[in-house]
C-alpha cells in the first residue's frame, strides 16, 4: 500500500459515520463514471459494422420514393415560399452569431 493511500486511510478513519458514507458514495460514483467512460472508449475504438448497426436499428431500404410523400403541405404555400423562409432563417441565424 502506498504512503499516499495510507495517509488517506488515516484521515478517513477520523471522519464521522455520515462523512464516511458520503465519501463512499463519492468514490462509488467516481468509479461508476470511470467504468462508463472506459466502456464508451472501448466501443469507440471497436466500432460495429454497418450491417450490425442497421440490424440493431431496424432500418429498411426505400424501394419506392413515393412512400416518402406527405399529404400535410398547405395548399396555399409554394415550394418557393418554404425555400424563402429557410433562406431567411439561415440568414438571421448567421447575423445573430
Amino acid at each position: 500500500m502506498t504512503e499516499q493511500l495510507q495517509t488517506i486511510l488515516r484521515a478517513m478513519r477520523t471522519l464521522s459515520a455520515r462523512d464516511k458514507l458520503e465519501l463512499l458514495h463519492v468514490l462509488s460514483s467516481d468509479l461508476h463514471e470511470t467504468a462508463l467512460l472506459e466502456d464508451s472508449s472501448a466501443a469507440f475504438w471497436n466500432p460495429q459494422s454497418i450491417d450490425t448497426l442497421s440490424s440493431l436499428h431496424l432500418t429498411s431500404v426505400v424501394s419506392d420514393i413515393r412512400s416518402l410523400a406527405v399529404d400535410f403541405w398547405p395548399s396555399d404555400e409554394s415550394a418557393h415560399d418554404i425555400n424563402a423562409f429557410i433562406s431567411s432563417r439561415r440568414h438571421k441565424n448567421l447575423v445573430n452569431r
